[in-house]
């Protein structure tokens, strides 16, 4: 399955898990600012999970562990799709079109995307206006396939499900 369809499919995915997070914990809304700081936890909780490449002042860190980056990284997919679809379009069906339309180019060259600095997409992420492409940097930059994050993001959103049904 192409990029773009995979990506769809997880959008789409997103937004039933949101309104049935929203409905279970009665909220209306998630506001940008709550969003933003989700998304820089879950960044953090990837950066701790790298610790093993860019910790030199500490002997003990254990090696990177690539399913779990894997893990922390689809956890920032839900929560840059999640602020793709609150922040900058309205709920009707066709922001997710509008969404994929507006980063094709990332989309459509995912394989060529360039390798830049870790530090540089960790921190770009956060305040950039264009999330999903570096997003998408960032997956080339951990030397992700998006197929891995497709099927990683299924296995998630089953969990999520769970634990939504156990009542979190």
């Amino acid at each position: 399955m192409e990029i773009k369809n995979q990506l769809k499919e997880m959008f789409q995915m997103q937004r039933t898990l949101n309104e049935n997070i929203l409905n279970e914990f009665g909220e209306e809304v998630m506001t940008e600012e709550k969003l933003e700081l989700a998304i820089i936890d879950e960044l953090g909780e990837l950066t701790h999970e790298l610790k093993g490449e860019w910790c030199w002042w500490k002997k003990s860190q254990k090696p990177v562990d690539r399913k779990r980056v894997l893990e922390e990284l689809v956890d920032v997919y839900h929560f840059v799709m999640t602020s793709e679809m609150t922040r900058r379009y309205s709920s009707n069906d066709d922001t997710i079109d509008i969404i994929l339309i507006e980063y094709e180019y990332s989309i459509n060259h995912f394989d060529e995307l360039g390798k830049e600095r870790l530090d540089y997409l960790i921190g770009d992420i956060s305040y950039s206006y264009d999330k999903l492409t570096v997003l998408l940097q960032l997956t080339k930059c951990l030397q992700f396939s998006f197929d891995e994050i497709y099927q990683e993001y299924l296995n998630k959103n089953k969990i999520n499900y769970e634990r939504l049904k156990n009542g979190y």
